[in-house]
């Protein structure tokens, strides 16, 4: 195992699911900016046709996983909104590798930007409620 691969491992076991569910869209929209980059250089190179599918893949599998997780009982309606966008990206992402369609692939990474900031906008509320509690724990002792 690379030192890369050790950080990785060590930064994915020490997260909580909030930071699981941020990396997850970090390496979507990686994967994304790679295809796209893929396409815009031009696709007269088998090698740049397998990275685009190869990339498209890996943020549809992400896709499908973040799915595949909501907790459609305790997150109710978000839950539902959020697989509908999933959903949604899953199939423009499918379009867009037929078509090489850039476009398609921004609109994709905005939405998953946009999601990411929402998520760390949760992140950062939930570390905020968890500081006022301990505060008010130790001022109660």
């Amino acid at each position: 195992m690379s030192y890369v691969d050790s950080y990785l491992q060590s930064k994915v076991l020490g997260a909580d699911g909030l930071e699981l569910i941020t990396m997850l869209y970090d390496r979507a929209i990686v994967a994304l900016n790679i295809a796209k980059e893929s396409i815009v250089k031009g696709l007269d190179e088998p090698e740049r046709v397998t990275k685009k599918a190869k990339e498209l893949g890996k943020a549809t599998d992400i896709l499908y996983y973040l799915n595949d997780i909501l907790d459609r009982q305790r997150g109710g309606e978000i839950a539902e909104n959020l697989s509908v966008i999933y959903t949604t990206l899953t199939s423009e992402l499918v379009r867009a590798n037929l078509f090489n369609d850039v476009e398609i692939i921004e609109k994709c990474i905005e939405i998953l930007n946009n999601l990411k900031l929402a998520w760390e906008d949760i992140k950062k509320q939930a570390k905020e409620l968890q500081n006022e509690q301990k505060r008010a724990y130790a001022g109660a002792i």
